[in-house]
């Protein structure tokens, strides 16, 4: 498929009692990476750990703009690849651990949330506890993928840890007698590929907008391409000389700009 952007996908923590941050940095690939891991089932990386003292229950979102979408909506898959250690701080398929894929797999997020059971992982030297986390649309224009790592709020080993020195990548977790309870949020943010950044040929501004956009074009062909964060085409045709599209009825939030083979992000405010 025609690669037109790269998308960034960035992560943000949303426990039910916490408020919503939208940007959240990336982290270290880590050494324990293995490819290849199986499509989780029945939306659990630890089979029997429910209702235990270390069980945990996830609940995950997408935002866009630090608003929730329905994912049945996008025009591709969102896929969440997960991996971490047992209770003990051991990985598996490394370092002599068995070879079976333990608390490794890839969720398919869907709907408005999705929620996903695992065992809290347990501590190794010099690291608190945490999850490795790979996300990205598949099947589609978007490519890029969010590596990053998360952590627990309350971890004695976090001030020891340069890797978790950011709060917004700490998740608040509840604590019951079944187990622990959280949520994430994966926020998306556009990123034009640069070999499809907007040539000196044409420009569309203002950039932020807010009730109009005007094209300007050295060349006569005026027809453009607007395509939404979901990937839907919210304008598709010619922007005549001299005049503007009425943008006063969109949703705010990002929006690529396609002409001649190259792009441009335009915000709406």
């Amino acid at each position: 498929m025609k690669k037109w952007i790269s998308y960034i996908l960035v992560l943000v923590a949303v426990p039910a009692i916490a408020q919503v941050n939208c940007v959240t940095t990336t982290d270290q690939l880590g050494p324990y990476f293995i490819e290849n891991a199986p499509l989780i089932t029945n939306d659990t990386l630890a089979p029997g750990i429910k209702d235990t003292a270390r069980a945990l229950q996830l609940t995950f979102f997408v935002s866009s703009n630090c608003d929730t979408l329905d994912l049945d909506t996008l025009s591709s898959t969102y896929m969440v690849e997960l991996w971490h250690s047992n209770g003990q701080g051991e990985y598996s398929n490394v370092d002599g651990n068995p070879n079976d894929f333990a608390y490794r797999g890839k969720l398919e997020l869907t709907g408005k949330s999705t929620v996903f059971h695992t065992e809290l992982p347990g501590i190794y030297p010099f690291r608190p506890s945490h999850i490795h986390i790979k996300s990205y649309l598949a099947d589609t224009w978007f490519t890029d993928t969010l590596v990053t790592q998360l952590y627990f709020e309350g971890d004695s080993l976090l001030p020891f840890d340069i890797a978790s020195t950011f709060p917004e990548r700490w998740i608040r977790l509840d604590t019951t007698a079944k187990g622990y309870f959280g949520g994430y949020a994966f926020g998306l943010a556009l990123h034009i590929g640069a070999n499809e950044r907007a040539s000196a040929s044409w420009k569309c501004f203002p950039n932020p907008a807010t009730n109009t956009l005007e094209l300007k074009a050295t060349g006569p062909d005026r027809s453009i391409q607007i395509m939404d964060v979901r990937g839907s085409v919210r304008f598709e045709g010619t922007v005549p000389v001299g005049g503007v599209l009425d943008i006063s009825d969109w949703p705010r939030g990002s929006y690529i700009v396609r002409k001649d083979g190259k792009a441009q992000l335009v915000l709406v405010q």
